[in-house]
């Protein structure tokens, strides 16, 4: 590949080469099994990791700049905020900007893990995943706190789960495949 790519230099033509070469591997990459699976990584990377996190960032965003008076939602149409839950409830307003947060920079996080490879860090970042949602869950009732932004976050975190884990065994799957093949070379 070296000489064939000093004859393209020497033609002139090293930039064709190389689109040639990255359109040769893009039409193999499907071909393979682990190509098949950094594909899918990418996809569950970009098409639904990063969107989440987007979302948490959103989430914050918009509970720190509500326009339509306190930052957070009452439940009951019509009714006023509690006056004796205010105080706590504008107290809670920080930890939970900093919960939303962590949720977005975990999945950033996870996004990364996920297309190196790192299953250990993702199990890890996992389990942050989960318990901050948990936690912020708790939090919210607590202080009667409108859960309704959470519903579809809990949704598409485990839409979110039973991808990661259908890519975790598919990840098993292929390199116990590769490691017989290695063994019987």
């Amino acid at each position: 590949m070296e000489a064939e790519f000093e004859e393209a230099v020497e033609d002139g033509k090293p930039m064709m080469f190389a689109i040639g070469c990255l359109v040769a591997a893009w039409r193999e990459i499907g071909k393979h099994s682990e190509g098949r699976l950094i594909l899918a990584n990418y996809a569950l990377a970009l098409g639904l990791l990063i969107p989440m996190a987007a979302l948490q960032f959103e989430q914050a965003v918009g509970f720190l700049s509500s326009a339509a008076g306190p930052p957070f939602g009452m439940p009951g149409a019509g009714a006023g905020p509690n006056l004796y839950l205010i105080w706590s409830q504008n107290s809670a307003i920080p930890i939970l900007l900093i919960t939303w947060l962590l949720l977005g920079m975990a999945h950033l996080c996870l996004a990364w893990m996920l297309v190196e490879g790192d299953w250990p860090r993702i199990v890890k970042c996992g389990t942050l995943i989960g318990a901050a949602m948990i936690t912020m869950s708790l939090f919210m009732s607590v202080l009667m706190l409108d859960l309704l932004p959470l519903r579809a976050q809990v949704a598409e975190l485990a839409i979110e789960l039973a991808a990661v884990v259908s890519i975790s065994r598919w990840h098993i799957r292929v390199f116990a495949d590769v490691s017989r093949e290695m063994l019987a070379r």
